[in-house]
This record gives structure tokens, sequence and C-alpha cells, in this order.
């Protein structure tokens, strides 16, 4: 027996409960994850909104350190003016673009 023939057998498929699920999330109308609502979407700007400020905060006090401090702070104002700026776009995009399940939409799809 070979190496590719044991492979071959080894191979475990995925059960259909698992399947199931994963074709329910990609056949979301227009392309809408599940969980994005309004009010999530808002919740969203504020935590990038406060991220932000987090990191105007450290760039205020970045004179303030020294040395190999100054070196991590740096990174993570980077990490916090990149992550709070894609969820902030991200999130804004999506509520301008209606790109969200609406509370009465989706009343309306359970009573069907």
């Amino acid at each position: 027996m070979t190496d590719n023939e044991e492979r071959e057998e080894s191979v475990v498929e995925m059960p259909d409960a698992f399947r199931e699920a994963d074709e329910s999330v990609h056949d979301s109308n227009n392309n809408r994850r599940k969980g994005d609502t309004k009010v999530g979407l808002t919740l969203r700007i504020i935590v990038a909104a406060y991220v932000l400020y987090l990191a105007y905060s450290l760039i205020q006090n970045f004179g303030k350190n020294t040395g190999n401090d100054r070196i991590f702070i740096a990174i993570a104002i980077g990490v916090f003016l990149i992550a709070g700026g894609a969820i902030l776009i991200l999130s804004v995009k999506k509520l301008i673009r209606k790109e969200y399940i609406d509370a009465n939409e989706e009343s309306e799809d359970e009573k069907r």
C-alpha cells in the first residue's frame, strides 16, 4: 500500500449537519451575513470610533516614552488605526447601502 492510498482511506467526510449549516450561511440573500443588523452595525461604528480614539491618545503621548516602549506603542498605534479604520469604513458602507437584516423583514420571513 502506498502513501497516496493510505491518505485516501483516511479522508473523513463532513457530516451532513455541518454541510447544511455551511450552505445556509452562504445562501443568505444579497450576500448579507446572518448577524448583520442595524443595531449591530451601529455598535461596530461606536467601537471603531473608540479604537480610533485610543490610537489618537497613544499618538498624543508618544513623545513621553523612550526606548523599546516607543516601538511597541508605534505598533499598537498602527494596529489600532488599521483595525478601527477598517471596521468603521466597512460598517458605515454596509449601513449606507442597507446591507443588513431589518427587523421588519426578519419578522415577515418568520411569519411565512
